[in-house]
């Protein structure tokens, strides 16, 4: 009998600011297909990532996405490149990494700093993202495994 050879899954892909999206979002967005894509990729904190700064696992629903090139890209890719700044040693390319321990790695880092609107100040989202900051109200369920059993 021959044993069966699985080859490794491919790592979903993040962009390092979407880590802010996700402690933000609340089930609104631009189509019922991207919020559908955005809930169930959220259900497991634990799912291991790969950072990338292009078209991730959040854009595949994405209005913005234009064949794999988000048509914002200027102004999406100064949010990743102001996010991999501030979070300096926690996030690189080729290392792949937990969605919480990402999401506990921009909310250590900018959310704890005050530094929302330095990152993506210019977002269309920022008003409900930063409002939603100042009330408490974020994701708490991403900072931590969700295979843990206690």
């Amino acid at each position: 009998m021959m044993e069966e050879t699985r080859l490794p899954t491919p790592l979903a892909t993040l962009r390092p600011h979407h880590a802010l999206c996700a402690l933000f979002f609340e089930g609104k967005g631009y189509s019922q297909a991207f919020i559908d894509n955005m809930t169930s990729f959220l259900a497991d904190s634990s799912q291991m990532l790969q950072i990338t700064t292009g078209c991730d696992a959040f854009c595949q629903a994405c209005p913005n996405n234009v064949n794999g090139q988000c048509k914002d890209e200027a102004k999406v890719s100064l949010f990743d490149q102001r996010t991999l700044k501030l979070t300096a040693t926690l996030l690189q390319a080729d290392q792949p990494i937990p969605l919480y321990e990402l999401c506990q790695g921009v909310f250590d880092a900018i959310l704890r700093q005050d530094l929302l609107a330095e990152v993506c100040g210019e977002c269309e989202w920022a008003p409900l993202c930063q409002g939603k900051w100042q009330q408490g109200d974020f994701n708490p369920q991403l900072l931590q495994s969700s295979s843990t059993s206690d």
